[in-house]
Parts: C-alpha cells; sequence; structure tokens
C-alpha cells in the first residue's frame, strides 16, 4: 500500500511531456493564467479553487469540480529522511506505515482499507527526503467519512506497540524488493559521499536499522517523531470533490482543525557540504543491470525559490537539445551514444540538489568516455560564453505557456497528491502552475546555476559491469571504487574535440490553434478506405475545445508470430527508427507533440499533440521510415536488444510473473533464450531485405482522434501512401492467438531468478466465455484483493507486493492472487494460496446484500465515470479498435452485465474458478536466489511449459 515515489513538482516543467498537461481552448488566447480562488490555473481550468489556512496554521486547498464522481484528499507533512534519528534511520518512512495501523476512533488495522475497498477508493502513501505523503480518492457519498477515517492518522493514531515488529518486517520486505535497484544503490552512495550531511541516511529502513538499541527503543522514537514533526503548521492539505467550495471548507475545518499546532519550526537543512569530499571525483560502479552509461553530476545549491524564472529548466534545455549541431546529435552521428538527456532536482540533498547529464553509451562509446565527456564540458563552456540569450527563454516560455493554456485534468488522485506535494515547496498559489509559470528572463540567475557547474562540483559516474571495483554497498546491492580526477585531465576537457552548437530556433511550435467544426458521432468511423489503407475517424466528443490529435499508423503484420528472428527484428527496427529520429521527436516534444514507433504484430508509429504542425511532424516521420543500418549501427542495436532482454531479468519478481503469464496464454512470444540466439545470428542485410518486404506486405490501419476532420484524414492517407512503395499487398489482419482453456488444463511455467525473491501468480479460469463473467470478476476483485492483502501482507507479513486480480483472457476471465515474498518458498506460498482460497470463501458467504450493493455501485461509479482527458477518452476506443470490435461498445457491454449482478452470481462465480477442481489454470512461479534449493509447488495435473514457442504452436487457439 506505501510506495516511495521521486517527485519534484518544478522538475515536471521540464521540455519532454508532462503529465496532465492539457485542457480546454480559452476565447483570450493572450491570457496565460487566471486567478481563482488565489490559486493561479489554466483559462481552460472550469473547476473553483480557494486557499486558506486553517486555525491552527494548516494551509489547504480547495478544489471544487461539480463534474467529478469520486472526490480526493491529500495532505503531506515536511518531514522526511533528512530528519531520522541516526540510531533508526528509515523512521519517517517507518512511520508512515504505522499511521496506517488504526486510530483511536478506527482501531482496526483493517478498517481503513476496507472501507476504501468497499466505496470504490484507493489509498496510498509515500516518504522522500524532504516530505511524507497521504492521499485517498472515494466515490462522493462516502468523502465525510473518509475524511474522518483520514483525518484521524493526524490527531490520535494508536502506535501500538504489536504492531512494530509487523511494520518493521513490512518495511523490510519493500528493502528487500528495491535493494537490487540500481537507482536506490547509486542514490545512497551519492549520499554516502556527503560525510556528516542529513542526507546520508539509509532512505527506506529494514530489520538492522529499525530496531531496539541501546539507547534507543524502536518504538518509543517513533512516538516521540510523531510528536517532534507531525504539527498543523508544518502539513499541507489539498481537497477535490464534487461539492460547493462553501461546504468544502466546512469539511475542511471539520475534520483537520483540531490536528495540533506544536507551532514547530518547519524543518530545514543548512549543514554545509564540502566539495574536497565528493568534488573532482570518478565513480567507477558495477550495477546489476546490464546497462552502459556515463553520468556528469554536478552538486548545485538549492534553489526551488527561483522557481519562477526557471534557471535550471533553461539550462538542460540548452545542454540536452538534439537540434543539429548539440552534442547529443554530434556524439549520435559518430556512433558513441545512444542517448542524452540533461534534468535537474534542485531540492535532491535538502538544501543541495543535483543537476545531471545522462548518457547511454555504445561501444565504441565505452572505449571513448574521455572525449565524450571533453564534449560535453566544452559545450557547457560554449553556454556559459554565448548561450544566455533571451531568444531561448521565449522558446521555453512559449512551449511552457501552450501546456499550461491546454492543460488537460487528470485522475484526482494524482491530482491532490501533487499540490500537496507542491504546496511544501511554493507558495499555495502557485500549486499549480509552478512548472510551466515563467516570468521573465533573470540571466543573473542562470549564471548563478552555471558558475557551480564546475569541475569541483561534479562527480564522473562510470556505470557499467566491467566497471573496476574495490567495495561494497552497506543496504543494497551494488559495487564501486571512487577515483579522483586530476587537474591533467581537467585540462584535457578544454582540447579541441567534436565541435558543438547551440540549438537553432524550433520549427515545430505550433502557430495556429483553430479547432475543426465540431461532428456529433457514437462511434469510430471508417471514413477512407482506399490505396490499400483503410483509416477510421472519432473527432472527440469530451474534448472537442482541445486544438489536440493522436494517430495511430498501424502496420500489420503476422511475421513475427511465425518465427522468432522476424520478432527480434521488428525490435530491432523500432530501436534504429527512434534513435534515427530523436532529433525530430525532441523537437515535437518541445512543440507540444509527440513521436514514437513501437513494435506489436507489426509496426505502430504513434502521433499526438498539437495539431497545426502535425502534417510536417507525420511527413518527417514518415521519410525516415525505413533507418539506415549500417554494420556499426546494426552491430550497436543487437547489442541494446540483448542487454535489454537480459535486463528484464532484474525487474521486480512480480512484474516479471505477470510478464511471464502473458507471454504464456498469448501466441508470439519466446523464450528470451530463443530471442537471444535469433538476435545474435541476424546481419544488417538481414534487416535490410525484411524491412523492404515488411513494407510491401501488410495491413496498413489509421485510427484518427480529436481535431481532425475527413478531409484531414483524407490527407494524411495520401501522405502515407506517398511514402510507401506502389506496389504493395495486403494481407489479412493478424491478432495474436491466445490459448483456449479446457476443463481440467494447468499450464504452469517455473523460472529460476537472479534475484532474491519469490513471486507467484496464481490464476484459475472461469469456463463460460462472457462479458458476463468479467462482470462479476471485477466486481469481486477489489474485495478479495483487500482481504489479502490484509491477511498476508498486513497480519502475517508475508509480503510487500500481494493482491487478487481479475484479468480477461481474451473472452475468458481469469481470477486468482500474485504476490512477491522474501519469507516463502514457492511451494509453500502455493500452499498458503489455497489456504487462503479456503478462507476468502467463509468471508465471501457472509457478505450480505447491503454491502453487496456497496460493492457494485462503486464499480459502476469507476465505469460510468466520464473520462478525464483526451487519453481517457481514447483509451476503450483505441482497444475495441486493435481487437476489431468495430461496435465500439466492450465498456458499455460490461457496464450492463454489472448492473445486473447479484450476491449470488458473485458467490457462483467464486466458486466455478477459485473452488473449482475443473477450472483451467494458470500458474507462474518464480524462484529467488534465496529460495533456489527449495521445490517448485506441485499442482495436480499441471503441464510444465519450457518452450514458449512449442507450446504455442500445439494450443488450442480461442
Amino acid at each position: 500500500m506505501k510506495k516511495i515515489f521521486v517527485i519534484s513538482a518544478v522538475a515536471l516543467a521540464v521540455l519532454t511531456g508532462c503529465a496532465g498537461e492539457r485542457a480546454t481552448v480559452t476565447p483570450e488566447p493572450r491570457i496565460e493564467q487566471q486567478v481563482a480562488g488565489q490559486v493561479l490555473v489554466s483559462p481552460n481550468d472550469e473547476r473553483q479553487y480557494k486557499t486558506l489556512v486553517l486555525p491552527n496554521k494548516l494551509e489547504v486547498i480547495l478544489v471544487s469540480d461539480p463534474t467529478t464522481e469520486k472526490s480526493a484528499a491529500s495532505l503531506s507533512v515536511g518531514v522526511g529522511l533528512l530528519q531520522d534519528p541516526m540510531s533508526q534511520q528509515g523512521m519517517a518512512h517507518y512511520l508512515e506505515h504505522l499511521l496506517f495501523m488504526g486510530t483511536e476512533r478506527y482501531p482496526d488495522p483493517a478498517s481503513y482499507n476496507g472501507f476504501m475497498s468497499q466505496n470504490g477508493g484507493a489509498a496510498n502513501a509515500y516518504t522522500w527526503l524532504d516530505i511524507t505523503n497521504y492521499m485517498f480518492q472515494i466515490n462522493n457519498p462516502s468523502y465525510d467519512e473518509a475524511l474522518d477515517r483520514f483525518s484521524d492518522f493526524f490527531k490520535a493514531p494508536l502506535l501500538l506497540p504489536e504492531y512494530t515488529e509487523k511494520e518493521r518486517n513490512a518495511v523490510n520486505a519493500e528493502w528487500s524488493m528495491r535493494r537490487e535497484m540500481d537507482f536506490f544503490g547509486q542514490f545512497k552512495l551519492s549520499r554516502s559521499m556527503f560525510g556528516e550531511h542529513p542526507a546520508n541516511r539509509f532512505l527506506i529502513g529494514n530489520l538492522e536499522t529499525l530496531s531496539d538499541k541501546d539507547g534507543s527503543k524502536l518504538h518509543d522514537e517513533t512516538v516521540k517523531f510523531y510528536q517532534q514533526y507531525y504539527s498543523a503548521n508544518t502539513m499541507k492539505l489539498a481537497l477535490l470533490s464534487n461539492l460547493p467550495l462553501a461546504e468544502m471548507e466546512l469539511l475542511a475545518r471539520k475534520h483537520f482543525a483540531a490536528i495540533e499546532n506544536k507551532e514547530i519550526a518547519r524543518p530545514a537543512v543548512d549543514a554545509e557540504l564540502n566539495y574536497e569530499d565528493f568534488g573532482a571525483k570518478r565513480i567507477h560502479y558495477v550495477p546489476n543491470e546490464d546497462v552502459k552509461q556515463l553520468k556528469l553530476d554536478f552538486t548545485i545549491t538549492n534553489n526551488n525559490d527561483e522557481f519562477a524564472v526557471k534557471p535550471n529548466e533553461f539550462i538542460t534545455y540548452l545542454l540536452g537539445s538534439e537540434m543539429p549541431g548539440s552534442p547529443a546529435q554530434q556524439l549520435k552521428a559518430l556512433g558513441l551514444i545512444s542517448s542524452l538527456s540533461a534534468s535537474a532536482d534542485p531540492g535532491a540533498y535538502g538544501n543541495y540538489g543535483s543537476l545531471t547529464i545522462d548518457i547511454n553509451l555504445t561501444d565504441s562509446g565505452m572505449a571513448q568516455r574521455e572525449a565524450i565527456i571533453a564534449t560535453v564540458m566544452q559545450h557547457l563552456e560554449l553556454i556559459k560564453r554565448e548561450g544566455v540569450d533571451s531568444k531561448y527563454f521565449s522558446e521555453i516560455q512559449t512551449s511552457l505557456a501552450n501546456r499550461f493554456r491546454f492543460l488537460e485534468k487528470t485522475d484526482g488522485f494524482g491530482y491532490v497528491s501533487n499540490l500537496a506535494h507542491a504546496m511544501q515547496f511554493v507558495p499555495a498559489q502557485h500549486a499549480v502552475n509552478a512548472p510551466y509559470h515563467y516570468e521573465r528572463f533573470d540571466a543573473a540567475a542562470i549564471n548563478r546555476v552555471l558558475q557551480q557547474l564546475t569541475p569541483q562540483s561534479l562527480r564522473v559516474w562510470y556505470i557499467s559491469q566491467q566497471e573496476p571495483a574495490d567495495s561494497e554497498l552497506h543496504f543494497y546491492d551494488g559495487r564501486y571504487k571512487i577515483a579522483g580526477i586530476s587537474e591533467q585531465e581537467i585540462a584535457s576537457w578544454q582540447q579541441d574535440q567534436v565541435a558543438t552548437n547551440l540549438p537553432a530556433v524550433n520549427r515545430l511550435l505550433p502557430e495556429n490553434f483553430e479547432l475543426r467544426e465540431p461532428a456529433q458521432v457514437d462511434k469510430p468511423e471508417l471514413v477512407v478506405e482506399e490505396q490499400g489503407i483503410k483509416a477510421w475517424l472519432y473527432p472527440s466528443q469530451q474534448f472537442a475545445s482541445q486544438p489536440r490529435g493522436r494517430l495511430s499508423i498501424f502496420l500489420n503484420s503476422p511475421a513475427a508470430l511465425q518465427d522468432s528472428k522476424a520478432k527480434v527484428m521488428f525490435a530491432l527496427w523500432q530501436d534504429l527508427y527512434n534513435l534515427e529520429q530523436s532529433v525530430l521527436a525532441t523537437e515535437a516534444s518541445v512543440a507540444g507533440m509527440d513521436l514514437s514507433l513501437n513494435d506489436s504484430n507489426g509496426l505502430l508509429l504513434n502521433l499526438g499533440g498539437f495539431t497545426d504542425k502535425q502534417p510536417q511532424l507525420l511527413q518527417q516521420a514518415l521519410a525516415g521510415l525505413m533507418p539506415q543500418v549500417s554494420a556499426e549501427r546494426f552491430s550497436q542495436a543487437v547489442d541494446r536488444y540483448v542487454r535489454g532482454i537480459r535486463n528484464l531479468e532484474r525487474r521486480f519478481p512480480f512484474q516479471q510473473a505477470f510478464m511471464a503469464f502473458n507471454s504464456l496464454y498469448r501466441g508470439g512470444n519466446y523464450n528470451n533464450e530463443q530471442l537471444i540466439a535469433s538476435a545474435e545470428q541476424l546481419t544488417a542485410a538481414d534487416l535490410q531485405q525484411f524491412m523492404q518486404q515488411v513494407l510491401v506486405n501488410h495491413q496498413l490501419r489509421i485510427f484518427a482522434f480529436g481535431n481532425y476532420n475527413q478531409a484531414d484524414v483524407k490527407q494524411l492517407v495520401n501522405t502515407v501512401a506517398a511514402t510507401l512503395p506502389a506496389e504493395r499487398t495486403t494481407l489479412p489482419y493478424t491478432r495474436s492467438p491466445v490459448w483456449q482453456p479446457a476443463p481440467g488444463e494447468v499450464i504452469s511455467l517455473q523460472q529460476d531468478l537472479v534475484v532474491a525473491d519469490v513471486a507467484v501468480v496464481d490464476m484459475h479460469i472461469h469456463p463460460d466465455p462472457s462479458v458476463k463473467q468479467l462482470a462479476r470478476g471485477r466486481l469481486l476483485q477489489s474485495h478479495f484483493s483487500n482481504k489479502a492483502f490484509d491477511t498476508l501482507r498486513t497480519e502475517e507479513q508475508l509480503a510487500y507486493a500481494v493482491g487478487g486480480a481479475a484479468v480477461s483472457v481474451e473472452d475468458y476471465t481469469g481470477f486468482g492472487l500474485y504476490i512477491q515474498t522474501p519469507v516463502k518458498s514457492v511451494a509453500e506460498m502455493q500452499q498458503r494460496f489455497d489456504d487462503f482460497k479456503q478462507q476468502y470463501w467463509q468471508t465471501l458467504q457472509q457478505l450480505d446484500n447491503a454491502d453487496f450493493e456497496q460493492l457494485k455501485q462503486s464499480l459502476l461509479v469507476s465505469l460510468k465515470e466520464p473520462p478525464k482527458n483526451q487519453q481517457e477518452e481514447m483509451a476503450p476506443l483505441i482497444s475495441d479498435w486493435y481487437q476489431e470490435k468495430f461496435d465500439f461498445d466492450s465498456k458499455q457491454k460490461l457496464i450492463a452485465e454489472v448492473e445486473k449482478l447479484t450476491l449470488v452470481d458473485v458467490q457462483a462465480f467464486y466458486q466455478q474458478t477459485l473452488l473449482n477442481k475443473d477450472a483451467a489454470r494458470i500458474s507462474v512461479q518464480m524462484r529467488g536466489t534465496g529460495f533456489s534449493q527449495q521445490p517448485f509447488a506441485e499442482i495436480e495435473g499441471q503441464q510444465v511449459i519450457t518452450d514458449l514457442a512449442d507450446f504455442h504452436r500445439r494450443m488450442k487457439t480461442q
């Protein structure tokens, strides 16, 4: 339930696309923002806002949205790792967990999650260095009671000693999940070089750090930490609901005014860093994933208070540009790198932050790392001399203003979380617009940051599995070696390298936000069928005032279903295309558009964003559809592909288990070793020939959603057709075949992992292939999953990631359990699953009709909730389009079936799946290194699949 997120409010302004960047057209184009209840919001945001400060000095933002079906709340506390006692590292995170374990008015630890589940809700929290943030979302009628339960966390948590051990285990399980993640290992090593600075602490915590010690008792320290730092005047609250602002204010006062104000100063860090401890250092880091990376990591002072003049964004825009002549473009052209990006997190370490250039290297680049560093450092000097120019400010400001002008809603859960987070770092009136607000060109602010970007503040990271190492990390799996960078090497960075240029003017910034004439349609329509191309159009019905649209150009091919080499070549094609078109994609991104090529039963070219310059973007994107395939580029692409396959083995075990689950029942998948062997047998000539064959043998379909009309689609078809060979063969449309479940059939995949934990997915398939059964599974899912979480995680402490799921196996519905555990073997976990299935049946039999109707209405609220943005409106339609469900009514059919459901129906569904010994079944068993000597689970009648391709050739399909 608790997750650690890395969130930076100001970092959202980075010009590579942000979540939630769209809304509706303003009739006054020159207006960049409007004042609404003291909060600066998009001119297209029709919600009402208000800020207030309660008598206890708790600052609040209220957001009234009459159209929302769900209400949400988030409360942040300005405390985190930086305040952890050295004797109990991980305390802030541990306390976050413990607050969910009951309050004076609601003492049952299971009641909060149970209430959320029963009322269509969700809850979560995260802890970082300088913030702890709690949030929930719930159906509107339950908002008052949800706020009552939620606010009690901060008024009267029990913090009972008996839950000390249980939550230590929960935190330890979370650490166990993340200990092999290279991000956390590198972040810990980075902070460990800061000596006595408070950032040099262990963020997550585990059984070692969170324990009774001489002079430091865990429970006593927990209570002390809560009493010391959880004060109303260090808290920020964001509320969103369908209620009027006046009623929301009453709720805020009713539930949160009683939180104690201890009049404490906002926790702050003023410890100074000694740059000699970490500056001018090279860090050789041996990661768990097979990557080849170079990172230039500058430490800067925290300048979050300069969010309105954005010096960090200005500098990273110039450093990360891929325009002609930039380091990224030049080094890619030389075959030395595959990507270069720049970013800043000014509060990464509290009163200090980082400005980082991340580079992915080729093998050739690995041999020339010093030259690459010199090129980047010389470009930095060019920026210092010539780059602080108002023309770049104007470009960035225009890009951000366009995004903000058409900002779309996001889900309430994430929105209130972001607001409560932002309020800790920027004034409440800027909580919405801070990432987009670029007030003025401030050369002095930019130069202040540039002056800090020196070798004395720089750490150069060499990250690969070939690095030398003489030390091991504590708490994380990683090896490293730190060495100084000599004055001679620093001087060599100024010797002539690759000549670079500052960015040219962006050609793709929109100039016209003209809207097409609104068209009322019930569903997407096939509007063009000519030149071997079929094109569907669906003008947005919910967001017709958005000058945006999305194009999906699907070059469908059966090749990858028939041959592992073809599957690999589609992936290599995608890789080389995206690499070659990264200059264009970056320019488009700054202009508010996106471009990408993906492999999926062929190739899928996606374009989206402002429609004004999309025709130019499409022409350029299509012109490069067949990338150049030199022997060197091909070899580099194969290397990236093979390493990418290997790195999948480093993902969380439960994620690997679900990937294996999907690969098992859906055809067109292959064992990793088979894919790697195929990749290593291919040549550049093979790929060149393959691309030519696919471009003349395929079925081409287009889906246009948003600000288009039939004339636009007609022109789009002509543009695409003109790019392709004149003589083409249209093949039948191909979809991946799907396993046909048979009574009593059990297919199982058993795999040894290279990471420590065990993961199990145990899914029973209902024998009736119908939407009716999917409706039953979807309704039961939240109740079942919540009980699994409370029992297996909260009470028994078996895992951090655990739950239940209802999944579609094409026309069939699967229902079952999943878990990642550091404490039980596969066989032991399967036995516990089997026992829990019987336990839950007793619980389900006790469910009364009133509670069932509440679950049913909660699901209907979620299913019927209007889309908040274009992406949500488009999602169910394009899903049906891919599946050739051209009535485009799958969602409506599901709603209709849910409305018919009775308690007897879902009880029967459970009996016919998890209690049915004749139900077909999919079992995925992932055995971690910590349990390598323990057996897999034996399931009666199971067929263990060792060769996916062979199984898919033999399996009966739907």
